[in-house]
């Protein structure tokens, strides 16, 4: 039995990551995620923070690993529930099926339980873990709209879109965002994630943007990760400019292949699908309800 701030928890040995142990971290992403090293190399110069970071050892080897982002869910009626984002979830592939994964989830939980966090949220990484989320008490609670566009899609017919698109600051982003999801439910994401989102993008040779059509303003948020193809990871803007908004990113970033997300609950004239996103696990007793027809929206998994 350990003891870290408050939790207990029965474990080989789970405690924050320390100086010095960035290598065995970075080799396990490599070995789990398999991203590049000039990418692992950018998340851990950007973003990493050892007192965000848990490990599980056995034998004074890392073998798992976890990264908890602090997030607010604010709710429809503006309410703000302190949160985490569960992140980057790995085990050394020689090591899995021994439970470690849902040891180091479930010291989390204590741990965000104990320290006045109201719920953990994540982003599995592909279908089938879903399941396995929902055996360690998430349910679903967010999802997204996802488009596939062409560079022949119907919208670059029209001629030139009214809409203005122009790099903006993380500040004027969030200011946008919010405005833009107010009354619904949704992730919040403090400046200084925006700011790492703005340098992954710059990285990508995209960036995060402002939009306006006619009045309105909305922003997205575009990568690049190859020659041929842009991701959209996040459009906001009213059903009504949507179209624009596409058609402007569309004449910024000409001849591509585009997967545009969005918020479930705009963009039925572009059609697409509606699957889930995100997951979430209240830490104590809360008014936060996710129903089928509350299309919550996370936004951005930094993935």
């Amino acid at each position: 039995m350990i003891q870290w701030k408050g939790c207990e928890i029965q474990v080989n040995e789970i405690r924050p990551a320390q100086k010095g142990e960035i290598t065995r971290q970075k080799e396990l992403w490599k070995l789990c995620f398999g991203d590049s090293e000039r990418y692992i190399d950018f998340y851990f110069a950007n973003r990493y923070k050892e007192n965000e970071t848990l490990l599980l050892l056995e034998d004074k080897e890392i073998l798992s690993m976890l990264t908890m982002l602090p997030v607010k869910i604010i709710t429809p009626d503006q309410q703000s529930l302190n949160s985490c984002m569960l992140y980057a979830l790995a085990t050394h592939p020689q090591y899995r099926n021994r439970g470690y994964g849902a040891q180091i989830l479930e010291f989390a939980h204590q741990y965000l339980a104990k320290n006045g966090k109201d719920c953990a949220v994540l982003v599995p990484a592909d279908e089938q873990l879903f399941d396995f989320y929902r055996h360690r008490g998430f349910r679903e609670g967010f999802h997204i709209r996802e488009v596939w566009l062409d560079r022949f899609a119907d919208l670059l017919s029209e001629g030139a879109s009214s809409c203005i698109i122009k790099s903006i600051s993380p500040r004027e982003y969030n200011l946008r965002r919010a405005k833009q999801l107010k009354g619904k439910r949704y992730t919040a994401y403090t400046n200084e994630d925006i700011a790492y989102q703005k340098r992954l993008s710059q990285w990508s040779g995209a960036d995060i943007y402002g939009l306006e059509a006619e009045g309105e303003q909305g922003c997205c948020i575009i990568e690049m990760p190859g020659s041929h193809k842009a991701v959209i990871k996040e459009l906001l803007i009213s059903e009504e400019w949507l179209p624009r908004a596409v058609k402007a990113i569309m004449q910024l970033f000409p001849g591509k292949e585009y997967l545009l997300r969005t918020p479930a609950f705009i963009g039925k004239k572009l059609g697409g699908v509606i699957r889930p996103y995100g997951m979430i696990r209240p830490t104590r007793e809360t008014d936060l309800e996710t129903t089928p027809e509350d299309f919550g929206y996370l936004g951005l998994a930094f993935d």
